[in-house]
């Protein structure tokens, strides 16, 4: 007996606050960590992020065209910062709650749809897995498009299920509103909506196929601007997003490892390319290394479903050293794919609307292998296979109520075999991420402000290796060192700061501070008595009487020693 797809419960509504409040709630414990980590209050140079955050500042002070350095991504998400720059004269930290907001409204919107397409239990364990998927909040936290585009993904999928319920005019125009824009904001997305209709012509349904193509009339009549605005700044036809072409050669060369932006792959002038001469490399790659090509298509299905989370900008080995959210198996993303692949080929969901979902689920995946694979490009499609999750938690659950024994058995050893599968260590292990000294000392900084001393070491050595006397990360590693009872090699270090900034009032009352606790009263009272003087030089007053009673203590302690 299988279990009904739906149910009613008239606590749904009550469910859904619920959902919303845990989601809220989330990201406001994230945002605790979040501010200790170092790209909360800045915007780096070398990531894609300082494109959209220079256009969008540009765009918001009269720039209509929005340009940032290269031009080269969509510029929806750019015009949705400025936008909000614009409106609320406000900049980063500010627009980090409005993303973690729109964050939670995703959450909900997965609820939603796993009601509308399945039960309500299903729908609490699909929020809950997104919700605590970490790589998805953490880029809630970075000025890149992916959690922009997992919205308006979801979004499109939840108004598609309600217009094909009740076709209004109204419900139409949104949903062509949320679809055009999806596509906007990453091209290849389109995909999705090629594949559709497809899956609607069997059977045949002349009232769905009219009702897409107004949906598709309205989200194509919308791409207009953005593409006349690509017209002006490329002097060519570009569909939003000038990197397609590269992007496309890169993940589509025969030797390209499957995961990962790999430089080493690029096609030399592939930015200025247009669609004909990318279409014409590919098919000439296709038909002269098919062998090849095949195992490529291979290995980015794989690493689709892994639990490998491939840094580009920004790393997620390095965001989990912030949050303890980041830490828990909610995490691998191989525990979401493989229990969506186990419900899928097990076939728990077999609703009216279900071809929505797996027209999502289908299109976005082959969206990304058809490009490469990369954790910012894989956020978007976390929604569709969380949703299937869900029910496949659900339908083994009831299974197992029913006492249907064999097919429980079935599910469990397919999908702990998927598990074991997407987890093989030697495919599967992340490689930390070199960052730049810039990135490094702001990491070790904000460890050290966060009390996380250990951790702080680590990334400072890192930038001490380039730079042997970069006095702030002598500092911060010092007092980390000294914070962790590493006394000795603390000092060690102290001294050399001495040597490099006698003047500095602050390393001479440490470095007294470390002798004092190693019993060397002499030592600590010349570096006392030197902080002190350099304090009342400087009218720190505050500072300068702490280290007059702290000479007074050293003095009395030097006579009980003799």
């Amino acid at each position: 007996m299988e279990r009904p797809l739906t149910e009613n419960t008239n606590y749904k509504w009550i469910w859904f606050f619920l959902i919303f409040a845990i989601a809220v709630f989330t990201r406001l414990y994230y945002l605790s960590d979040f501010k200790f980590n170092p790209f909360f209050q800045y915007v780096y140079g070398y990531t894609d992020s300082y494109d959209y955050y220079i256009g969008a500042k540009n765009f918001a002070a009269g720039d209509m065209l929005a340009k940032s350095p290269s031009n080269r991504f969509s510029p929806l998400y750019t015009y949705f910062i400025g936008l909000f720059i614009k409106t609320t004269g406000k900049d980063l930290i500010a627009f980090w709650f409005f993303q973690f907001a729109m964050g939670a409204l995703t959450v909900s919107l997965v609820f939603m749809i796993a009601l509308e397409l399945f039960n309500h239990r299903a729908a609490i364990f699909a929020a809950i897995l997104y919700n605590f998927y970490g790589p998805a909040l953490m880029y809630e936290g970075v000025l890149l498009r992916a959690s922009l585009l997992t919205f308006l993904g979801t979004l499109s999928l939840y108004l598609l299920i309600q217009v094909l319920k009740k076709p209004g005019n109204l419900l139409i125009l949104a949903t062509g509103i949320s679809i055009s824009l999806f596509i906007q904001c990453r091209p290849n997305v389109a995909l999705i909506f090629l594949l559709l209709p497809l899956l609607y012509l069997s059977p045949f349904d002349q009232k769905t196929q009219k009702l897409f193509l107004k949906i598709g009339g309205v989200a194509l009549v919308l791409f207009f601007p953005l593409l006349y605005r690509s017209w002006l700044v490329h002097e060519r036809f570009v569909l939003f997003d000038a990197s397609g072409p590269a992007a496309l050669l890169i993940g589509n060369h025969p030797d390209y490892p499957g995961i990962g932006l790999s430089k080493e792959h690029e096609y030399p002038g592939a930015l200025g390319m247009n669609y004909g001469e990318m279409l014409s490399i590919l098919l000439n790659r296709l038909g002269e290394q098919p062998i090849e090509m095949l195992g490529l298509y291979v290995r980015k299905l794989y690493y689709l479903f892994s639990s490998l989370e491939p840094y580009n900008n920004y790393d997620f080995l390095l965001f989990k050293q912030f949050s303890p959210l980041f830490n828990t198996p909610l995490s691998n993303f191989s525990l979401i794919s493989s229990l969506a692949l186990t419900g899928i080929i097990f076939r728990t969901g077999q609703r009216e609307n279900i071809k929505l979902l797996y027209g999502f689920i289908g299109g976005i995946s082959a969206a990304i292998i058809l490009f490469y694979v990369l954790t910012r490009f894989r956020i978007p499609m976390v929604p569709y296979y969380a949703i299937c999750a869900g029910y496949t938690v659900d339908s083994f659950m009831y299974r197992l109520k029913q006492s249907q024994w064999i097919k429980s058995v079935q599910m469990l050893v397919f999908g702990s075999f998927l598990l074991l599968l997407f987890n093989i260590p030697e495919f599967t292990r992340g490689i930390k991420q070199p960052y730049h000294d810039e990135i490094n000392i702001q990491i070790g900084l904000n460890l050290v402000s966060n009390k996380r001393y250990s951790q702080a070491i680590e990334p400072l050595n890192n930038l001490l290796k380039n730079n042997p006397e970069n006095i702030p990360a002598l500092s911060a590693k010092a007092l980390a060192l000294g914070k962790i009872g590493e006394r000795r090699r603390a000092t060690y270090i102290y001294e050399k700061l001495v040597e490099l900034e006698p003047e500095n009032a602050k390393t001479h009352f440490n470095l007294a501070t470390l002798y004092a606790e190693s019993n060397k009263w002499k030592k600590a009272s010349i570096h006392m008595k030197i902080s002190e003087r350099l304090f009342r030089q400087k009218q720190q007053d505050e500072w300068a009487n702490m280290a007059s009673e702290q000479i007074n203590i050293y003095a009395n302690r030097n006579k009980t020693k003799y």
